[in-house]
């Protein structure tokens, strides 16, 4: 999960599920995106599913910074799947970066955010560190 707006590269490309053009901001975020597409489960993906303001409000604020309650928010992948469960997936570059308090408050905002939706198929995708 990352702040809406912000100035990164974009990576598009055309997604056979989403029948269109997906923008991705880096190459574990299209490494993931390609595992989507293979997956005979997952009908169709957003990448950068920008969060609704007006619900941050029933989020529960215990252990999250205030500033995470202001400005925009994505989500990594919103995930539909054939089966008709949605599903939410934040990716993470490394186990160091779990170990900031900043990546773990968001992560927590996020998983909060999508339980007030129902959504309590969510994970976080760490990247392998074999990846490069």
């Amino acid at each position: 999960m990352e702040r809406a707006g912000r100035k990164v590269r974009d990576i598009q490309f055309y997604s056979a599920k989403n029948e269109g053009q997906v923008c991705v901001h880096t190459s574990f975020a299209r490494a993931y995106a390609k595992h989507l597409e293979e997956l005979d489960e997952v009908k169709s993906y957003e990448a950068g599913y920008a969060l609704d303001q007006e619900r941050f409000k029933n989020v529960s604020p215990v252990g999250i910074r205030k500033d995470y309650f202001t400005g925009g928010w994505e989500t990594d992948f919103l995930i539909q799947y054939q089966d008709g469960r949605c599903a939410v997936r934040e990716l993470v570059a490394s186990a160091e970066k779990l170990q900031q308090a900043a990546t773990v408050e968001r992560l927590e905002f996020s998983r909060r955010y999508w339980t007030v939706f129902g959504i309590t198929d969510w994970k976080v995708v760490l990247k392998d560190v074999t990846d490069g």
